[in-house]
């Protein structure tokens, strides 16, 4: 367990701009990773965690927010809480970057990096190998992506 300082920019990189910051296995508790938003990202499709709670930090950028159908716009120093159970996704509609801070279940940090995986294998997921990793993480995909 390393319990070093991560200096800015610092911490493991997996996925297109996705940085570990406190890596599963590090405690049973949380993890926590930032992510960079591309520009009008749709970002993931509508999901929910029955195990997992999420909390991000906008750290640049405006990013979008819905959760139980409701939408809210986020700018940076935004803290946006999603208890599991709740269906809920994001994006960055704006024509510039952003980005965010995930603290959240080792978990739900281990489903995100399996799905960055599979879409490197393929390019874009199918939709059925997406239901089939959400599930294994006792979370479910709520709608079909609109791509």
């Amino acid at each position: 367990m390393s319990t070093s300082p991560i200096p800015p920019g610092g911490g493991r990189t997996f996925g297109p701009g996705m940085r570990a910051k406190i890596e599963f296995g590090q405690s049973d508790d949380f993890a926590m990773f930032e992510s960079a938003l591309p520009p009008t990202w749709d970002g993931p499709p509508p999901h929910v965690h029955r195990i997992y709670d999420e909390a991000f930090y906008v750290l640049d950028g405006n990013v979008v927010f819905t959760i139980d159908g409701t939408t809210t716009d986020c700018p940076a120093g935004s803290v946006v809480f999603v208890p599991r159970g709740a269906t809920h996704g994001f994006g960055n509609p704006a024509p510039r970057p952003a980005r965010i801070l995930v603290i959240t279940s080792p978990g739900a940090m281990q489903l995100v990096e399996s799905l960055n995986d599979l879409a490197v294998q393929g390019g874009v997921p199918d939709v059925e190998a997406m239901a089939a990793l959400f599930a294994a993480h006792q979370s479910e995909i709520s709608a079909p992506a609109a791509r």
